[in-house]
């Protein structure tokens, strides 16, 4: 589930060329040649993520009824020329990790303690990571310009995207996207994720067209494992919705490995 977000979101991101325009001033083309062009330009920035995933039911358990909405959120920087990041999230409610990859090195910070990963262990694409526009450009039917926006007192333009599902899961990498991150294990088929619903808002600064914000709200079939635990039922589908905003674009960044570090311990 979160890297089918993750994905989509990289795809938002880009947003991609339409013929859709509506309103007056710059249309939806227009606004979008701009922002690509625009993102060269921005070295570093500052994003926060939050995510929330609907289940279709609600089991019991221990004679208690389990949540059915889970949300999580993380904040990070993000350097776009060396790749080094800093990335806050929560593994779990109440237990924080930092991680940071400077230098093509990852470090995590887990109970206190920073711990220098294998070089085995690799943090998925940042959400934030530029892609080849190229790549998405024939997997979105439909971006119209919507009405302008403001987003945390900025202007912004607004515009929506629908993508054609059955033509995304052909870009390259997105087998890794029917397996569950943790375990590797399949989890999903093809046909699953180009049954997928997804719609898309982008939020683009007037001033410099900069990406401001990007919306990803997805509906997909719920897996084999969320039955089996309960919390669906054949043909039932969970929506994700995630919320990407990204700030202090081009201010300096101090990324350098934590002082003190231990190896992850194995086993």
């Amino acid at each position: 589930m979160k890297k089918l977000l993750v994905l989509l979101v990289l795809a938002a991101l880009l947003v991609p060329l339409s013929l859709s325009i509506v309103g007056c001033g710059p249309g939806a083309e227009e606004i979008a040649k701009n922002s690509i062009k625009a993102s060269e330009k921005i070295k570093t920035l500052h994003f926060q993520i939050t995510s929330e995933q609907q289940l279709p039911r609600a089991p019991l358990k221990d004679g208690k009824v389990e949540k059915q909405n889970y949300t999580s959120s993380s904040s990070g920087d993000v350097d776009q020329q060396s790749g080094d990041l800093r990335v806050e999230l929560e593994l779990a409610p109440g237990v924080p990790v930092t991680a940071m990859q400077v230098e093509e090195k990852l470090y995590i910070q887990l109970g206190g303690n920073w711990y220098e990963m294998p070089e085995s262990f690799q943090l998925p694409t940042p959400v934030t990571q530029s892609l080849s526009m190229s790549q998405y450009l024939k997997y979105f039917k439909t971006l119209a310009k919507e009405g302008d926006a403001d987003v945390d007192g900025e202007a912004c333009y607004h515009l929506r995207g629908e993508p054609d599902m059955k033509e995304l899961v052909k870009l390259p990498g997105i087998t890794d996207l029917l397996k569950d991150p943790g375990t590797g294990q399949q989890i999903r088929s093809v046909d699953e994720l180009a049954d997928a619903k997804a719609v898309f808002d982008f939020y683009i600064r007037k001033k410099d067209y900069y990406m401001k914000q990007s919306k990803a709200s997805i509906d997909v079939r719920a897996t084999e494992d969320l039955i089996k635990l309960g919390y669906a039922q054949a043909g039932d589908r969970v929506k994700l919705d995630q919320v990407t905003t990204l700030s202090k674009f081009n201010e300096k960044l101090n990324l350098q490995p934590p002082a003190n570090t231990q190896p992850w311990p194995e086993g």
